[in-house]
């Protein structure tokens, strides 16, 4: 599989972690892009932010799509992604929709761990458009500074692994997705202190575009 990840952030650390997390679920015969859009925020934290980012998302898209048998939007606000749909004859593939999928899939109800308050909102609306509502049991974000965490989250493992044992005992959420292309990674890393699955939406992504060979 040729396999795009537009990450819709400037943030080569990002795309870093995009790529590392994305490999894990690749085969050796696959090929993975990944590249930042050429304009926007270094790390997404507003809904104004992600909306600015769609026109550079939705060009880099239309400019690539005919190399790439599939392409991930890799910021968990989706931005431009169902516009993307629209845009391309490629299957176009978002974090937080493919996340979202695969935690309904596999238990009633899920709750999502990530960080910054502003996009809340973008979040439940999400979940709404894709039809998961009903589903999502809470949005629990941790009032650390996305750059900070982004940069060294070992240590912010603890601070994380509570907000996922407070979402299984207060919540009743029997998965839990860790929202966020600056945090991909960090699900597999943290899956040994939590008793239920944690859900990486690169990963998820990845293994939903395989289904489309």
């Amino acid at each position: 599989m040729r396999l795009l990840i537009v990450n819709p952030n400037t943030s080569e650390m990002t795309n870093t972690r995009l790529r590392n997390t994305a490999l894990e679920s690749l085969g050796p015969k696959d090929c993975l892009e990944v590249m930042s859009a050429d304009s926007g925020v270094p790390l997404i934290q507003t809904p104004a932010q992600s909306a600015a980012t769609e026109p550079a998302v939705l060009a880099a898209v239309e400019a690539y799509a005919h190399q790439f048998e599939a392409i991930i939007i890799g910021a968990f606000s989706d931005p431009g992604l169902l516009e993307a749909r629209t845009r391309v004859d490629c299957p176009v593939f978002g974090i937080c929709e493919s996340a979202m999928r695969r935690a309904a899939c596999l238990v009633e109800r899920f709750s999502i761990v990530t960080l910054g308050p502003a996009l809340r909102a973008a979040i439940q609306h999400n979940a709404t458009r894709y039809g998961f509502a009903a589903q999502l049991a809470n949005i629990r974000i941790l009032q650390s500074d996305m750059q900070s965490v982004a940069s060294s989250p070992a240590g912010f493992e603890d601070a994380f692994i509570q907000s996922c044992q407070a979402a299984i005992s207060e919540d009743g959420a029997g998965a839990i997705i860790i929202g966020g292309g600056p945090l991909s990674g960090m699900a597999k890393t943290l899956a040994a202190y939590v008793d239920v699955p944690l859900l990486d939406g690169v990963q998820c992504a990845v293994q939903q575009a395989s289904t489309f060979r």
